[in-house]
């Protein structure tokens, strides 16, 4: 053996190629496309909110942020952020929008509200919000239309699961 090159055993070569194969495979986890992700917040311990795919609509004076998972030939909605906005875009209006979703509204309901549709799970009924808001870089308005933005909600403090809790993230969806 020449000087400077020191042997190393088999036994020390492995645990090095079992690192490398495992950072491998953890790029390969994280090199994923821009559609799916998970929403985050202090509800993210109670409920799996990793989703597949966002979608925007806008419908009858409502536009709602659909994260959703397919689930066998259906599709979970494991978050649905709506807002109320039929009185808030002027005819012809494509620009973004930033939308208090606590807002009352005359006749007492929120602009907005969260919702969960999720097979073989018991309905979800989430509290009011104390503090809540949308934003959208731009109306959807044609199919296939990307829609970026994001969104966080507090829910009023009470004593349901969800009570004080949030939840948070930006979305790229994709109109239907």
């Amino acid at each position: 053996m020449s000087p400077g090159i020191r042997a190393t055993s088999v036994s020390s070569v492995r645990p090095f190629r079992g690192l490398a194969l495992a950072a491998v495979l953890v790029a390969g986890l994280c090199a994923c496309g821009d559609e799916g992700g998970r929403l985050e917040g202090s509800v993210s311990p109670l409920l799996d909110l990793r989703y597949t795919r966002s979608e925007a609509v806008l419908a009858e004076g409502e536009l709602s942020i659909n994260f959703v998972k397919p689930q066998g030939p259906g599709v979970n909605t494991l978050l649905k952020v709506s807002a109320r906005v039929g009185d808030m875009i002027p005819e012809g209006y494509t620009g973004g929008l930033d939308i208090n979703l606590a807002e009352v509204l005359e006749g007492g309901a929120q602009r907005g509200a969260i919702g969960r549709s999720v097979l073989d799970e018991p309905a979800r009924v989430f509290p009011p919000l104390e503090r809540g808001s949308l934003v959208v870089q731009r109306i959807p308005t044609a199919q296939g239309q990307r829609i970026s933005g994001e969104f966080h909600v507090t829910f009023v403090n009470g004593t349901d699961i969800y009570s004080g809790r949030t939840i948070f993230g930006s979305f790229e969806a994709t109109v239907p």
